[in-house]
């Protein structure tokens, strides 16, 4: 297994993307447009048309095109579905960065055991 997904994908979803500055996958999705990441990334979020300008899909399944990694900061409970989808579109690589697994309790605990 090589981790050029990770480190140099040729292109990036963002699920939970919004253009809220306090959002988490907000500042990823404009990180990335900012910081010179010069090929694709597609903001996913069913409750947004646009983000930063750019069309927002309602969900990995409606891409123009396969992402190769996909960076998931959406709350804890709808990770395990938002996975689920995931494998429907063929993404093979994600990161999460939610909070509210393990960390967080017996509940949170149950969801990463179920995402694993």
């Amino acid at each position: 297994m090589t981790l050029d997904a990770f480190f140099n994908p040729s292109s990036i979803a963002v699920v939970g993307a919004s253009d809220d500055p306090d959002n988490l996958a907000g500042i990823i999705f404009q990180g990335l447009k900012a910081g010179g990441f010069e090929k694709p990334v597609y903001p996913v979020n069913p409750r947004h048309a646009t983000v930063g300008g750019v069309p927002c899909y309602p969900s990995v399944l409606d891409l123009p095109a396969k992402p190769e990694l996909s960076v998931i900061a959406t709350p804890a409970p709808t990770v395990p579905a938002v996975l689920r989808e995931h494998a429907a579109a063929g993404i093979r690589h994600a990161i999460i960065v939610s909070a509210g697994f393990s960390e967080s309790g017996e509940e949170g605990a149950r969801l990463e055991e179920d995402i694993r």
